[in-house]
């Protein structure tokens, strides 16, 4: 499920960022402002869900060798 959730996180940043740079608004009006802060917030949100399910990629897992000495 994990993984699930940061493929779909990831889908979705490169979705946002490609459609705030392909259709970026014109911040001459208040729509436009709007819109362009809606999309920060998306990316922030994704960019959240990718730092939560980082560690399920094998590359960054540390492997720590605990000794008991009892």
């Amino acid at each position: 499920m994990r993984k699930f959730s940061l493929i779909m996180s990831l889908a979705a940043f490169a979705t946002a960022l490609f459609y705030l740079i392909l259709d970026f608004p014109s911040l001459d009006n208040f729509g436009g402002i709007v819109y362009f802060l809606l999309m920060i917030v998306l990316l922030l949100i994704c960019v959240t869900g990718i730092i939560i399910n980082m560690p399920l990629l094998p590359s960054l897992k540390i492997k720590r060798k605990i000794k008991n000495s009892y």
